[in-house]
């Protein structure tokens, strides 16, 4: 036994050492400071929402790693962070137009004659008047259609007219004009029909072309084919795809009193900005300016943009410097600017952070209600593979609806000490070790001199 006690000593902290770590436990809601109630109508198996603010501005991390979805077991649901779409594509519309025949005698071309319009106060096309040849005299050899009123681009025409007979082919010429004297091509020769037989109807009324934005547009078609008799035309206009809309977040810049020029801010959340603008105190301002940022007030200033700044007058109308694109999630701003112009003069800026929120999109396992909990610096951020589930389900035939949820009311769930990293640790492990290393060292000496003293006795 004598034996193996210095050899206990040395291997029983070591053993103490690794049997201590526990496992990971999943959280619990009183491990974070605040919660935000969602409200589902618990028909769905996937929901999504848009972050409200106070997540930005109440997690610890700025990775929103100390964010989790809890059921009414407050168990953790998965869910994932999804960026919304930076374009929105509006559907197609459909409007009918004003058209007016355009009448030629047999030798002349469309080319050849001169037009003369009547509008009305708001500008709106009464009438048309060839003017060539005396009225009933002249046939009709193409269409000129009003677009002026129309700002988005037309992409293609639907025609509906009134030829007899069950068959009726040919083709159309389609132009375009902003001043009636010069016309472009848009289409040639596209294939019309309306044709029956045997009970069965094939139509094609409808003539496709690339988006196109003008004042006019010309029908005509060969001088040999049957004149084309009109009821009606449809324009389908071109999608409109426009930017979504920001959420705009403002900062009063404070000036940093030991280096002239610079003036910093905060943003009060660490937001997902993609766009910043500033408001400069004075007009006809121009400077050249550095941007950084950080995360934390502790942190390092990281130089991020440079830019021209500037808020002119002229005539009565402001100019001003274009949004900076900027990708960040920092809390605090600085920007300096150069004093040999003259600076920004009196007064300081403010900042303007453009931002969309961030969509959560959760798993409704288990019963509602559900709440969004997030503040915390204790909880370790969690990785769910629903994002790849979410892809999946997106190119499935018959794929799971994503229900939109509505949030609540924030309110406090834990602890605000939550939001406070804990005191650190005494670091009783550094010293175990050190211990049992001034401890081993003792048993070798003592070991070492039993040894000496051993071989020094007389031998009997």
């Amino acid at each position: 036994m004598n034996k193996f006690f210095p050899a206990l000593l040395v291997v029983f902290p070591v053993i103490c050492l690794a049997a201590e770590a526990p496992p990971d436990l999943p959280p619990k809601p009183q491990d974070f400071a605040y919660a935000i109630p969602l409200q589902v109508d618990g028909q769905g198996a996937l929901y999504q929402t848009p972050l409200p603010k106070e997540v930005y501005q109440n997690t610890v991390r700025n990775d929103l790693g100390d964010l989790r979805v809890f059921n009414a077991a407050d168990e953790v649901v998965p869910y994932t962070l999804q960026q919304p779409a930076s374009a929105i594509t509006e559907k197609s519309q459909n409007i009918k137009l004003s058209f007016f025949p355009l009448t030629t005698t047999a030798n002349e071309g469309l080319d050849q004659i001169s037009v003369r319009m009547r509008r009305n106060a708001s500008g709106m096309l009464l009438s048309v008047d060839t003017g060539n040849h005396p009225a009933g005299k002249g046939k009709v050899s193409g269409y000129l259609l009003d677009v002026s009123a129309i700002k988005p681009s037309i992409q293609s025409l639907a025609l509906d007219w009134k030829n007899a007979g069950d068959s009726f082919t040919g083709t159309l010429n389609v132009e375009s004009s902003n001043d009636l004297k010069h016309w472009q091509s848009i289409v040639r020769d596209a294939p019309i029909a309306s044709l029956q037989h045997d009970g069965h109807r094939l139509e094609q009324k409808q003539i496709s072309f690339s988006p196109v934005n003008s004042k006019y547009l010309r029908l005509s078609w060969p001088a040999e084919q049957t004149t084309l008799q009109l009821n009606d035309i449809t324009a389908e206009l071109a999608p409109q795809t426009s930017e979504t809309p920001f959420n705009w977040s403002s900062a009063n810049g404070a000036a940093v009193t030991q280096h002239p020029g610079e003036y910093q801010f905060d943003l009060g959340a660490h937001l997902p900005i993609q766009r910043l603008r500033f408001s400069l105190p004075q007009i006809n301002t121009l400077v050249d300016a550095t941007l950084f940022s950080r995360d934390k007030e502790a942190d390092k200033w990281q130089q991020v943009s440079q830019a021209t700044l500037y808020h002119l007058l002229q005539n009565g109308k402001e100019f001003s410097n274009a949004d900076l694109r900027i990708y960040s999630n920092h809390r605090y701003w600085l920007v300096k600017v150069e004093l040999k112009n003259g600076g920004l003069g009196s007064g300081t800026p403010n900042l303007l952070a453009g931002w969309q929120a961030q969509l959560l999109q959760f798993v409704a396992r288990g019963t509602p209600p559900f709440r969004i909990v997030y503040g915390s610096s204790q909880v370790k951020p969690a990785t769910f593979r629903i994002q790849s589930v979410l892809a999946e389900n997106e190119k499935a035939d018959g794929a799971v609806e994503i229900r939109n949820a509505i949030t609540g009311t924030p309110q406090e769930m834990g602890s605000l000490s939550n939001l406070s990293p804990p005191p650190a640790p005494l670091p009783w492990k550094k010293w175990l070790l050190w211990g049992s290393l001034v401890v081993a060292v003792l048993v070798l000496g003592w070991m070492a001199r039993s040894l000496m003293q051993q071989m020094d006795k007389p031998k009997s």
